[in-house]
């Protein structure tokens, strides 16, 4: 099902939606603080740190001026951030450098990672897996980090290279003051995404009455 993420922000082939997504998870938290609300090198709850990217004359990504080989890890502008209804919230794709891009970003579609600015701090990320070739890893990654997970459930979708039904990991870790979904495949098996947002952010988007999506 196509769905409204609590992050407004779906980082899939297809775009996907910011509201349904929301409803297969329960609002409640857990007791337990999370273990560090470091998340790839990006602290939530502050200000972003990054280097604006390069804008062409209409302010969008200059991918032409940028090289990822070149030059540092950078942030688009939020002049054309997707931007939730009461303006509070924006999500802001993030280009890395070879050198600092993190390995499960690597090899997958272009905008495949993107930080959630709320009030002008982060207070989440969102990041595109190859899906059923890395979900295993990914998964236990989540785990050792994270935890038991609050839910996990088996997820369906298509192998797009044979056609055939593939079987995802589906999991959630709610916990005071973070909230980490995991969909190890999304519409098909060749990708799945992570949302590690804030309670707070998590809570900001539940409550937004709409809230865009991110196309490729």
């Amino acid at each position: 099902m196509k769905a409204k993420l609590f992050l407004m922000l779906a980082l899939s082939a297809a775009s996907v939606s910011a509201t349904a997504q929301a409803a297969k998870f329960s609002r409640s938290t857990g007791h337990r603080s999370a273990p560090s609300l470091q998340v790839w090198g990006f602290a939530l709850g502050q200000p972003p740190t990054l280097i604006p990217c390069p804008t062409t004359r209409d302010g969008l990504f200059d991918s032409r001026s940028w090289s990822p080989t070149l030059d540092s890890t950078c942030m688009e502008s939020p002049t054309h951030a997707d931007t939730s209804a009461d303006g509070r919230a924006k999500t802001l794709p993030v280009h890395f450098s070879r050198a600092e891009e993190p390995a499960l970003a690597a090899g997958v579609h272009a905008r495949s990672f993107a930080l959630v600015i709320l009030d002008g701090t982060v207070q989440g990320v969102v990041a595109r897996t190859s899906g059923l070739d890395s979900q295993k890893a990914v998964y236990a990654m989540l785990r050792k980090k994270y935890g038991t997970p609050t839910s996990v459930a088996k997820a369906r979708g298509q192998n797009g290279r044979t056609g055939k039904a593939a079987e995802g990991i589906s999991a959630s870790w709610a916990m005071a003051d973070l909230r980490v979904d995991f969909e190890g495949i999304g519409t098909t098996a060749d990708e799945g995404t992570i949302f590690i947002t804030t309670a707070s952010a998590f809570e900001h988007a539940m409550k937004s009455p709409s809230a865009p999506s991110m196309s490729e």
